[in-house]
């Protein structure tokens, strides 16, 4: 996979090149979380564990249609943290067993998004919006703890839709400054493989509500 993806890489920034966009360098500050399902035929439970403050970085490109409205991509790297509690009667010593498991994964996500914008509610202030979906290649993943058992391997991949509400700023002849609120909703169950023992299947959807701030050139 990763002897496939550079070369992908370098076709992505060849066609973003001759196309020549405008160019936004970006950070989202935000809380990464998990939807967990698991139906067991045992007294074994698995559920989320809380969220994580993480920050995604990077690139994207805007390919203006129209006056007020944008087709988005870039080049965004995304670490993430995947918490879950399970839990597990004893018969014979009628008490229960709680373990948390955290895993650090990072991705790479490929936004494919529409942005809309409004006319200018102030001098050189516009309100945006902007809805698509996001690829994730899966860059890296691993446990935090040598003891985990619950996820033995993740799925190389993630799909996402994305949506979020902004405002563009004017700040110089070739520049503007951009922020907004956002939401990842996770379509794809990144568990791949599980642990054996477990009873039923495992599925873990990731998202992710941030606060993308950026610069445009």
């Amino acid at each position: 996979m990763k002897k496939t993806l550079l070369p992908l890489l370098l076709l992505f920034l060849s066609l973003v090149s001759y196309a020549q966009p405008r160019i936004g360098l970006t950070v989202s500050p935000g809380f990464s979380f998990t939807d967990v399902k698991y139906d067991p035929n045992d007294d074994t439970q698995v559920s989320k564990d809380g969220t994580a403050l993480r920050a995604k970085f990077g690139l994207e490109f805007e390919f203006p249609l129209a006056p007020n409205y944008s087709f988005v991509t870039g080049l965004i790297f995304a670490p993430k943290k995947l918490s879950v509690k399970a839990s597990n009667f004893d018969e014979i010593r009628t008490s229960i067993f709680n373990q948390t498991e955290q895993y650090k994964i990072q991705y790479l996500q490929i936004p494919v998004t529409l942005k809309l914008y409004t006319n200018e509610i102030q001098p050189d202030m516009k309100l945006f919006f902007q809805l698509g979906f996001m690829g994730e290649i899966l860059l890296y993943s691993e446990p935090l703890d040598k003891d985990n058992v619950l996820i033995d391997k993740f799925r190389f991949f993630d799909v996402s839709f994305t949506g979020g509400v902004g405002v563009e700023y004017g700040a110089g002849i070739n520049s503007l400054l951009y922020g907004g609120v956002f939401y990842d909703h996770g379509l794809v169950n990144v568990v791949n493989d599980q642990n054996n023992d477990l009873s039923a299947d495992l599925s873990i959807r990731m998202h992710m509500l941030h606060l993308k701030l950026g610069i445009k050139f």
